[in-house]
């Protein structure tokens, strides 16, 4: 990495003046050229020549730019037209000269890059958005227990009106038996209750006084929680279900703290600008809980996602069959949101969350070979098959989608008996039910059968970046077919990126970079290398494919005509995200978790033919 870090300045200088020296007269032809279209627009418009959309033009122009489309039919062009917010043309900057009239905001995008707005397949910009106002995420930067005390105890000074005291990021690596308990929560603090969130969200750390005020407020929910005991019984103070906390389930929003409602909008604003800043414009947070529906119509209510569009996935948990009658209802309700709520910019009603299994740190991924440092242990389930196969064919049978959380080969195999069951019960459809994260696929039967059955992979590739752990839970030879795109696309799987932010980057460009290179934490390219894949492809799994599997493809994902105008300006080509400099001449910085270094590329972000976010107001 010093090396790196050394040499980056060089490359940035020569790649500049290779561009310079390549590029120089093709740009100056190309100014000029768009400088005439400009003055020739004006003049005819000044005669009294009308344009396609009549004398006011479109809204919006963008030209002298590389556009790629993710229209596989027409994946190239240079110039796009926009009226009302739709996409009116794409082409070339000759055939757009029409669509210019006298209140026509002109774009020369100086040669640069415009893509369709990102989509963020799978995230919790709105669930762990909000609740971001109770916790730090300091402790993504922490890299011993000392940290985690340091961070929390500034935290909970900072803030005494909150109820409880919460943290998301710890690592397992520096626990002492990579667990921790709630005797190591208490060294940390005692006088509130902590409640610590592991890097990957599934695994939850808690203190006595957090284990004795959740169990007392709400046992069910707390069970639900899934917490460890020890050889006693008694509550080791890890709750291996973490994923599926809710704090309204055990208190108030006004118990939370004072203004807390506030706060929590003030961080989901942050994150969905921050996201536009990376040129995602789209996301499907796919964990939502009944009680935070109320606050997420409030939110929108005051202008919270007119810039950005969400789609939400209800979470039905691993107890639901407990009182069917109580999940069918809360399907009919949540269905219902479909057509009463749901508008351009926030989708629900359509997709529910589900989990089989949990992560490879916690060995609770259920494989079909042991786990390489536990030979005994295949990991477990959260649901049997048979519960599995039923709660799928209720869902399934309201013209539901199921988003279910599967990583381990074992624990994907079980969601494809449970979706295949689905359709001999129920008939088929375009269903598009996915497999969220989708990390070990087993590739001789079930990528096959994912395939013939229509089944969606929803990845995240900052995934594979992965740790220590991965190479101890699963062994070397394991990982060589662990996120498998290229063998996915081989079987011509509709597949689809995202960031599982905040367990992941939200910055896609991070993603693409894995894709294709697919380095690991070591920086090396030892896990698979045969399944990196093109760039193209990977900026259509973030794109329309991702819109495909939002069901939203007829509105967003590409650049065609009649769809939303969202899309993104990048100043650089990330063509060259897949080229052997890319890391040289744009070095990282890692800090723990926290990696910094790719957040200046979008130069510009249009939603629906509106700029909300400019990089430079001068420029654009």
């Amino acid at each position: 990495m010093c090396v790196l870090l050394y040499t980056s300045a060089i490359c940035e200088k020569l790649n500049s003046k290779m561009q310079k020296k390549e590029y120089l007269g093709e740009e100056m032809r190309k100014r000029l050229f768009i400088l005439t279209v400009i003055v020739i627009a004006t003049g005819l418009f000044l005669l009294g020549c009308s344009s396609d959309g009549g004398s006011s033009g479109s809204d919006l122009v963008i030209m002298n730019a590389r556009v790629f489309t993710s229209d596989v039919s027409n994946p190239w062009a240079e110039a796009v037209a926009v009226s009302g917010g739709k996409i009116t043309y794409v082409g070339d900057d000759t055939g757009v000269l029409t669509y210019i009239g006298s209140n026509t905001r002109v774009i020369d995008a100086h040669g640069d890059m415009l893509t369709p707005g990102f989509i963020d397949n799978h995230c919790h910009v709105l669930w762990i958005g909000a609740l971001q106002a109770l916790m730090t995420k300091d402790l993504y930067k922490a890299t011993s227990v000392d940290d985690i005390k340091r961070f929390v105890l500034k935290y909970a000074e900072k803030n005494p009106h909150h109820t409880i005291v919460m943290g998301v990021g710890w690592q397992y690596s520096y626990i002492p038996g990579e667990m921790p308990d709630k005797d190591l929560g208490d060294t940390i603090i005692k006088d509130r209750p902590m409640l610590l969130m592991s890097y990957g969200g599934n695994t939850g750390w808690l203190n006595n006084m957090a284990i004795e005020q959740l169990e007392q407020r709400n046992a069910t929910a707390f069970r639900h929680l899934a917490p460890a005991v020890d050889s006693e019984g008694e509550y080791t103070g890890v709750l291996m279900h973490f994923h599926a906390f809710n704090p309204l389930d055990f208190y108030t929003i006004e118990e939370l703290g004072s203004n807390i409602k506030q706060e929590m909008f003030n961080e989901i604003t942050k994150i969905l600008k921050s996201g536009l800043s990376y040129g995602v414009t789209g996301y499907n947070d796919v964990q939502i809980y009944k009680s935070f529906i109320p606050l997420l119509l409030e939110f929108r209510g005051q202008g919270g996602l007119d810039n950005v569009r969400v789609r939400g996935s209800y979470y039905v948990g691993s107890y639901s069959l407990e009182d069917e009658e109580g999940l069918k209802s809360n399907l009919a309700y949540w269905r219902a949101l479909y057509g009463a709520e749901s508008d351009d910019h926030l989708v629900l009603g359509d997709s529910v969350k589900l989990y089989i299994e949990g992560v490879f740190d916690s060995h609770t991924c259920l494989l079909l070979e042991p786990y390489a440092d536990q030979p005994e242990n295949y990991g477990e389930a959260t649901w049997s098959q048979e519960d599995f196969n039923k709660v799928t064919e209720i869902i399934d049978g309201m013209g539901i989608q199921c988003c279910t959380h599967a990583s381990g080969d074992g624990g994907i195999r079980r969601v494809i008996n449970a979706y295949e069951n689905a359709i001999t019960v129920n008939g088929y459809r375009d269903a598009r039910h996915r497999l969220e994260h989708c990390d070990l696929p087993e590739p001789t039967q079930d990528q096959p059968r994912m395939a013939r059955l229509g089944i969606y992979a929803a990845m995240q590739p900052n995934h594979f970046f992965g740790n220590t752990n991965g190479e101890k839970r699963l062994g070397f030879d394991r990982l060589q077919r662990f996120e498998p795109w290229r063998s996915l696309e081989s079987h011509q799987i509709n597949l689809s990126f995202g960031s599982d932010w905040a367990a992941g980057l939200l910055n896609p460009i991070y993603g693409l970079f894995l894709a294709t290179q697919r380095l690991n934490y070591k920086f090396e390219p030892d896990w698979g290398p045969n399944e990196k894949i093109l760039i193209e492809n990977a900026l259509r799994h973030y794109t329309i494919d991702s819109a495909n599997a939002l069901l939203l493809e007829n509105k967003i994902g590409s650049i065609e005509v009649g769809k939303d105008a969202d899309l993104a300006l990048f100043n650089i080509d990330l063509r060259t995200i897949a080229s052997d400099w890319f890391l040289l001449a744009y070095p990282i910085s890692v800090e723990g978790m926290e990696v910094t270094g790719w957040e200046d590329f979008v130069e510009m972000t249009v939603v629906g033919g509106k700029i909300v976010y400019r990089k430079n107001e001068e420029n654009y």
